[in-house]
């Protein structure tokens, strides 16, 4: 009979109140009463196996990866879809808003294209079918709050005994965004206030229950390699550099039956990084063209040119947003679309917020702070070509030497013999072998050494003496004619000592020697007339260099903001050696009519001075 009785040392008898009388009570006490969890608060997880048949699955397949995925025995569970949906509005309340204090009802786009597939789909033995997302939505469509909630529920409601549950994000700072607010929703909640220990000094959030912890980690590699992982979110993937914290993630979860790697993000304008990687494979996965059953994705985007045509017609007066519909799932609900009429109007009135409306509002990829080169026509400019297939035709090259620990780099700009409005650049990099080890986990310079496109070049800082060694011989098997350089950091005689056969010109890094020849690389780049041979440095920095211009419109090339590592030496050199090459060939567009005369002086030796906004970026390095 003593079997049968209640646990003594939680109290009471055959009369014994339960927690949910004790809780409505304030009488409660985790000491006597046993510890909390979703089953004793009124939920009851259901089991994640399920039998059913293909064709009552048929509403719930998607695309080529959910039917993949029924052939393999897995099958939609409607009931542990449900008990995850009902863990929001039972367990969690908003913190802000209009919604402040109210319980967190998902909305119907966040129960049936989130949260209901993503956890409605079990495998044979039970488990959850997908461990990985990719959830792409522009912004101010409560992405943060309903992370901050999976994040909870991953805790809380999953059931993992001894859970690891992070939020990742670039920085500190970001990390604790969607961190913070699940703080809140636990401050903001009675029942999870008694089930939940925040501590203020860490931030960690304990789940006593399971052993579990629930904690804001920042985008650094170092220190992440020991955890066994449950769930990790990673919020807005786009600001991230590098990968090394990407890896090291990924390869933490080896030891659960069923983690959850949470992505969820804006449209980034790093065509690079490992936010644009994750992007491609969720669109692979949408389209059918490749089959991953354990990838969850979703992409809110339009075309590009559908959201400018949208923007235009509110230029003209347009007040319905029928594109932005399309692609922010939270208009009319979060997203009055009034307020984001006006959001587009103001864009409209400040052309250089218009890239961030394109990306941020219609998730619209790579779009910089100034819209200068655009993907497609970059991609557009590619062409096989060797080597060998140049060494014969007369060039010139453009060297952009940096001081210590950046990239240097030198391009050499062919036109073509048979269509003289047409020219080819090949290109080289060096850094120091110290700078690539330094930010390796920021981007992956190492894959790039391997290839061969960037050069060690030199041991702590750049070592002008070997850079000039691999130059020369560079320059031996070309028939380069003229060299671009700036003086700041190379001695016009020494110059000529060394390449005694090639002429050496001087080119100041100022607003009017750039305004011509960047308007002439812009131009060439979208008529398709400026080949590459798709340099991986060089498609990298084209693809986040933006450009300064003054109030004549007079464009150069500059890095994406001050501090900023990603550089854009290849282009820079790239416009210095085009300059060169238009000058020789007397090919002379309407762009270029205003420095003309300029540049000129320069070929006969006069020697401009830097104007005041030009010497302050050189001094902070916006030109480098």
């Amino acid at each position: 009979m003593r079997g049968n009785l209640p646990n003594p040392r939680f109290g009471g008898g055959w009369n014994r109140r339960t927690i949910e009388e004790h809780l409505a009570d304030g009488t409660y006490r985790p000491d006597r009463h046993g510890p909390l969890t979703p089953t004793t608060l009124g939920l009851k997880k259901p089991p994640g196996r399920i039998v059913a048949t293909v064709k009552a699955q048929k509403q719930w397949v998607r695309n080529a990866s959910d039917e993949h995925a029924i052939r393999n025995g897995c099958r939609f569970n409607e009931s542990l879809a449900e008990y995850v949906c009902d863990f929001f509005p039972k367990f969690l309340y908003h913190s802000k808003g209009e919604w402040a204090h109210q319980p967190f009802e998902l909305t119907e786009w966040q129960r049936r294209a989130i949260v209901y597939p993503l956890f409605g789909w079990v495998r044979a033995d039970g488990t959850r079918r997908f461990r990985r997302t990719y959830i792409e939505i522009p912004k101010k469509n409560y992405k943060s709050t309903l992370a901050s909630g999976v994040g909870l529920y991953m805790l809380v409601g999953d059931e993992e005994n001894g859970a690891e549950i992070w939020s990742t994000g670039a920085d500190k700072d970001q990390a604790k965004v969607v961190h913070n607010e699940a703080i809140h929703m636990v401050e903001g909640s009675p029942e999870l206030r008694t089930v939940l220990k925040v501590n203020h000094t860490t931030g960690n959030i304990l789940y006593k229950a399971t052993n579990s912890y629930y904690r804001a980690v920042a985008a650094s590699p170092r220190g992440k390699h020991g955890p066994s992982l449950h769930c990790v979110i990673a919020d807005e993937l786009h600001e991230w550099y590098g990968d090394e914290l990407w890896n090291s993630i990924r390869y933490a979860f080896r030891a659960r039956r069923q983690p959850l790697l949470f992505v969820i993000t804006n449209a980034g304008a790093d065509l690079q990084s490992i936010c644009y990687r994750q992007h491609e494979k969720a669109e692979a996965i949408l389209s059918g063209a490749i089959v991953d059953d354990n990838f969850f994705a979703m992409i809110c985007a339009v075309p590009r040119e559908e959201a400018e045509a949208e923007i235009e017609a509110v230029r003209a007066g347009a007040t319905v947003l029928p594109v932005a519909t399309r692609c922010n799932p939270g208009l009319g609900h979060v997203i009055r679309e009034p307020d984001l009429v006006h959001d587009i109007r103001d864009a409209i009135q400040t052309p250089s917020e218009l890239p961030n409306l394109l990306r941020l509002t219609y998730g619209v990829w790579h779009t910089g702070v100034t819209p200068w080169l655009q993907s497609t026509d970059w991609d557009r400019c590619y062409e096989e070509f060797t080597e060998e297939n140049l060494r014969d035709i007369p060039c010139s090259a453009g060297l952009d030497l940096s001081r210590t620990k950046d990239m240097t780099a030198l391009v050499l700009v062919f036109r073509d013999p048979d269509i003289l409005a047409r020219y080819r650049q090949l290109a080289w990099f060096w850094m120091p072998e110290k700078t690539i080890q330094e930010r390796q986990h920021l981007i992956d310079y190492a894959t790039w050494v391997k290839s061969g496109h960037l050069r060690i070049g030199g041991e702590k800082t750049i070592e002008l003496p070997l850079v000039e060694r691999e130059i020369t011989e560079i320059f031996s098997r070309f028939c380069v004619q003229r060299l671009a350089f700036d003086p700041m950091y190379l001695n016009e005689e020494h110059l000529n000592e060394m390449f005694n056969d090639v002429e050496v010109i001087k080119f100041p890094q100022t607003m009017m020697q750039f305004a011509g020849p960047t308007a002439e690389y812009e131009r060439l780049i979208i008529a398709g007339d400026l080949r590459h041979n798709g340099n991986p440095v060089l498609t990298w920095q084209a693809g986040h260099c933006t450009i300064k211009v003054n109030a004549n419109k007079d464009k150069r090339p500059i890095k994406p903001e001050h501090g900023d590592i990603r550089s854009i030496d290849g282009i820079v050199a790239g416009v210095m050696a085009l300059r060169l090459e238009m000058t020789e060939g007397q090919a002379v567009s309407a762009y270029e009519t205003q420095s003309l005369l300029y540049v000129d002086d320069i070929l006969g030796g006069a020697e401009p001075e830097l104007g005041e906004e030009d010497t302050a970026l050189e001094a902070d390095g916006v030109y480098a």
